[in-house]
């Protein structure tokens, strides 16, 4: 249905055709795509380690020194080709000067980070003259568009993750268009254009990539040790509100992996208010 999921860790930019073409597709790179998908999960896992005592100077540069660059101005609505000349931007500097990213937190660049992962960059998707499975079309790209944001602020190989507070605001950014495509599947399941029901047969596969997702961001906050508490309490947080949102849809099996995720957490962590509130979710599964 919608192919977002099926291209998040994906690296390819690949044109795809709509209408009954696009499930032989699905079917035919999702094993690459998983196989990538947790490729990834390891590379951030295996160069992650202590955050706490995090380098809070601020290195990062002002909107106008990143527009001089060729960013994007922070203050319009994002569109993809924009993105893709932000990343231009973040790896070049990336590159040269590492540590002059935008950064949540900074006085000087945080109204540039927050455009990166602003959900009204997806604008489109209010847009009445649209049909839904033109807006299915146009949202699979942000499936490349976010690993090239998280790649972006990821540092291999080093002994401290520079931008743990960012990535996690982009895993929750993740989170959002995951609930946005479920939103847009189930809207496309009620329609009765023939072009939106020959993309009704995916949806299952987007509901399984979606929890593959949380299973993977919840695999994150097994490792408490590389993340300062505050951040795996917002992702918790967020992962909370997402799956007592969808959890009358998850089966059985969905229902006891994402549980047994939950109490391996809960094993691994200490703080107080995340093992609340993940006894509490666990509890309703």
């Amino acid at each position: 249905m919608i192919k977002l999921f099926l291209y998040y860790f994906n690296r390819e930019y690949i044109l795809l055709g709509s209408g009954m073409h696009i499930l032989k597709v699905l079917t035919h790179t999702y094993r690459t795509t998983m196989k990538n998908y947790f490729l990834l999960i390891l590379i951030l896992f295996s160069s992650f380690y202590s955050c706490n005592n995090p380098d809070t100077t601020d290195y990062s540069l002002t909107p106008e020194e990143y527009l001089e660059l060729g960013m994007p101005d922070y203050n319009k609505v994002w569109s993809l080709d924009d993105y893709q000349m932000a990343f231009f931007v973040l790896n070049t500097l990336k590159y040269n000067q590492p540590k002059a990213l935008p950064s949540r937190n900074s006085e000087k660049s945080a109204v540039v980070f927050s455009r990166m992962i602003n959900i009204g960059n997806l604008a489109f998707l209010q847009d009445e003259t649209l049909a839904l499975h033109d807006k299915a079309e146009i949202i699979q790209w942000y499936g490349t568009t976010l690993v090239e944001l998280t790649a972006a602020f990821t540092f291999l190989g080093m002994e401290e993750q520079y931008y743990i507070r960012e990535l996690t605001d982009i895993d929750i950014f993740s989170v959002t268009i995951a609930q946005i495509m479920l939103d847009l599947g189930n809207k496309i399941n009620e329609s009765e254009d023939p072009e939106d029901i020959a993309l009704q047969s995916d949806f299952p596969l987007i509901q399984k990539m979606y929890l593959d997702l949380i299973s993977s961001l919840l695999e994150k906050q097994e490792h408490p040790s590389l993340y300062p508490e505050e951040t795996l309490e917002l992702l918790s947080d967020n992962l909370s509100t997402t799956i007592r949102r969808n959890m009358h849809w998850f089966d059985e099996d969905a229902s006891e992996r994402i549980k047994q995720a939950l109490l391996t957490v809960i094993d691994s962590s200490s703080s107080r208010k995340l093992i609340n509130d993940y006894q509490k979710l666990a509890g309703t599964l």
